[in-house]
């Protein structure tokens, strides 16, 4: 719960070991939210310490909240050194959170939500008849933008690099058994002609480049 609530506030990146993260959480949790203990600022520097260390990326507006508190925390040291800001947030955060859901408040929210949908459902009906009108008369369409995620579009041309590479590692291959297969033609010395020449050099060529295709997939299954 404590991972997917920090993922849920910081950006995630692409490559994320999940099952890593939420170990080190877990130990975060066991140093400073079991029983007895009193969170504190270094809670605080070691949680950003592991956002950090799995490249999180924290809200500019979230990271300058936690700065302003620990340099709140820091100056109230000094002036009330019993002064707990932990449990004072608490209690602030609880009447704050009893007060928006009395029955008043939820009311008033209600009332300003309704407010905001009332331009949308007036546009609802003839928006649906716009596309029940293009349905009946085939002219419905539906936009689809594929490959949108840069993830899906890296693997795709690979997948086509691979694909490539292949095929002119077989085309160079049979062009090769072709040119050796092929008798006289100029002599470049007494045992080797022009053709087998050419047929060893696109030999090699086809080694190189299918060699380089299976470095590339078992690259990918290894990770």
């Amino acid at each position: 719960m404590v991972a997917d609530a920090l993922l849920d506030i910081v950006e995630r990146p692409e490559e994320l070991d999940e099952a890593r993260l939420e170990r080190a959480l877990g130990r975060f949790l066991a140093r400073y939210l079991t029983a007895g203990s009193m969170p504190d600022v270094r809670m605080f520097t070691d949680l950003f310490r592991i956002v950090t260390d799995y490249g999180l990326a924290v809200p500019p507006e979230i990271a300058a909240v936690f700065r302003a508190l620990a340099t709140m925390e820091g100056t109230l040291t000094q002036l009330a050194p019993g002064f707990d800001i932990v449990a004072e947030a608490r209690r602030f955060g609880g009447e704050q959170l009893a007060a928006r859901l009395s029955p008043e408040a939820i009311r008033e929210t209600a009332v300003d939500e309704l407010a905001a949908l009332v331009p949308m459902l007036r546009r609802l009906p003839r928006r649906i008849d716009r596309i029940g009108g293009a349905l009946e008369g085939g002219r419905l369409t539906v936009a689809v933008r594929l490959l949108a995620d840069p993830a899906d579009r890296r693997y795709v041309t690979g997948l086509v690099h691979r694909v490539l590479v292949t095929f002119l590692a077989a085309a160079a291959g049979i062009m090769a058994v072709l040119m050796l297969g092929l008798h006289g033609g100029p002599a470049l010395s007494k045992d080797v002609s022009l053709y087998s020449f050419f047929g060893y050099c696109l030999l090699v060529i086809a080694a190189i480049l299918a060699l380089r295709v299976l470095v590339q997939v078992f690259r990918t299954d290894s990770r």
